[in-house]
């Protein structure tokens, strides 16, 4: 239906978006049906269309058992294959919760033949007697042995026709793998496999699969490791298997890692991942993207970012809808898909408006607080874009844990001189309210366990984590932090690409912090 939403929020809620003005009720009983027809590739659709499908053909499998009507068996095996089709499809275009019932329908697909093939043979011993019975065990013996050859066998044939998605899922993951060993008992040294120079994420992924599921055919115990390498001897991806029910776990190199960048375009990754992490923090919060990323610089409470942070090419931060080269970003409003890709919609939204052919990677940032080495980390995926000393807690009162940002607020109990506030210009509430991140006014506390149990920074490091952190931004506490990360630190100064001014907006001097007390 075409329908005019602007003055009717609540209805709009209730239903999906299409293209050019058109909506699809969400209580429509055909929803998932009417979804698939419009959109095709539409994973979810084509997984709960499966089910539907499925309960059909177990419709008319009751009904072949009840009559032995060849008819119900023929409408069954019909309506199970578009299933299972769909299903597969499902989980082959990255739908995971689809991987169970596929294992399930092809579990329940081959005991049903089985069971219709014992029915078949005793029909055929009751008429035709012993010598009927004689050829109905051969055929029957036969069919029994194509469903229950060795497992080897089966997914050699699913693995050429379907492509890799039957009993050994895999996930795809765009960055270096940690620097450790993967798993008790797994070979240090992997097996190598070339690809040709500037191969795709698609081809590579095919390559490292399919070498993977090859020895796994060999092999279906033992874990392994595939490395592929290009014709000048560089690593570009590795696929791993822990063994057992585990998924494979692809991971691509990105064709950019810090190691091949030079320091303005190091600068363009973390200015373009602190803009995307505060519009993924926003979605997260809010089930949508901001309409304008001016969106992400508002006042008190809701101040994601103070400013958003200059390009260093052009050193400009204004946000343009067409590309034009002149500098800042570039913004494409984008719909929230319904399995949640965040990270692929983020990063397809937000990109730098200057000539640049090369992909940018994104993974939302986070904060690692090391209370062993009295450290705090800003992390983008394998990488530290920050690192700065920190004071912690006496006798242990900085509890350990997973928190997030809840507020930013600058110039916390402005009434006190700066030189006497002992939270300095700039703090960040914890989801723990009894917690904050925020400066001092003793900078020797700085490596010691002093507080009640915030954590303290030097005045200039607090207000360059204030700038660069997102509201909303993950922290995790830790006594140690062992996790293997490059330190990322740019070679020359960051030119001003953030704002270090206060802004009044930001203040918030109307509640009693539990974390201030």
């Amino acid at each position: 239906m075409c329908l005019t939403l602007a003055s009717n929020p609540r209805l709009k809620d209730n239903l999906f978006s299409l293209d050019n003005g058109y909506y699809i009720s969400k209580n429509d009983p055909l929803f998932w049906k009417k979804l698939l027809n419009r959109r095709t590739e539409n994973q979810e659709a084509m997984y709960h269309v499966g089910l539907g499908l499925e309960n059909d053909a177990k419709y008319y499998l009751d009904k072949y058992y009840a009559t032995k009507l060849d008819k119900y068996l023929s409408l069954y095996r019909r309506f199970i294959k578009k299933a299972s089709d769909l299903m597969n499809g499902s989980f082959n275009k990255g739908f995971l919760p689809a991987r169970l019932d596929v294992l399930r329908m092809e579990r329940e697909m081959k005991l049903t033949e089985r069971n219709i093939s014992e029915i078949t043979n005793k029909s055929i011993s009751s008429i035709n007697g012993k010598i009927l019975l004689l050829v109905a065990t051969i055929v029957l013996s036969l069919f029994l042995a194509i469903f229950f050859i060795p497992n080897r066998v089966l997914n050699t044939t699913h693995y050429f026709t379907n492509n890799y998605s039957y009993m050994l899922p895999y996930e795809v993951i765009e960055k270096k793998p940690p620097t450790r060993t993967f798993i008790h008992g797994t070979s240090n040294q992997p097996k190598i496999i070339q690809v040709k120079r500037g191969a795709s994420k698609e081809e590579l992924v095919n390559a490292l699969v399919g070498r993977l599921k090859t020895d796994y055919e060999m092999d279906p115990i033992t874990a392994k490791r595939i490395l592929a390498v290009d014709e000048d001897n560089r690593e570009m991806g590795m696929a791993f298997w822990a063994g057992r029910d585990n998924n494979i776990q692809v991971y691509i190199y990105p064709s950019d890692s810090s190691a091949f960048m030079d320091n303005q375009e190091r600068l363009l990754w973390e200015t373009a991942t602190v803009v995307r992490s505060a519009s993924y923090q926003f979605v997260k919060k809010n089930g949508y993207l901001p309409k304008d990323l001016g969106d992400l610089n508002q006042p008190f409470p809701n101040n994601y970012l103070t400013e958003l942070p200059k390009d260093p090419y052009k050193l400009k931060n204004t946000v343009t809808l067409a590309p034009s080269g002149d500098g800042g970003w570039l913004f494409s409003l984008k719909e929230i898909p319904l399995n949640g890709e965040l990270v692929s919609v983020v990063k397809d939204a937000i990109k730098p408006n200057i000539t640049y052919t090369r992909d940018i990677p994104f993974s939302p940032l986070y904060i690692s607080i090391d209370k062993e080495n009295h450290t705090l980390s800003i992390i983008s995926g394998d990488k530290i874009i920050r690192r700065y000393s920190v004071a912690l807690g006496k006798d242990g009162t900085t509890p350990e844990g997973d928190f997030y940002i809840s507020k930013k607020i600058m110039n916390p109990d402005k009434i006190v001189p700066e030189s006497d506030n002992v939270y300095g210009t700039r703090a960040m509430e914890l989801s723990n309210v009894d917690l904050a991140i925020h400066g001092t006014n003793t900078p020797a506390s700085i490596g010691k366990d002093v507080s009640h149990g915030c954590i303290r920074l030097n005045k200039l490091d607090m207000e360059d984590l204030y700038a660069v952190t997102p509201l909303n931004t993950p922290v995790k506490i830790a006594k140690n932090d062992t996790t293997p990360k490059d330190f990322y630190k740019p070679d020359t100064p960051e030119m001003g690409l953030y704002s270090h001014s206060a802004n009044s907006k930001e203040e918030d001097n109307f509640h009693m912090y539990h974390w201030a007390n």
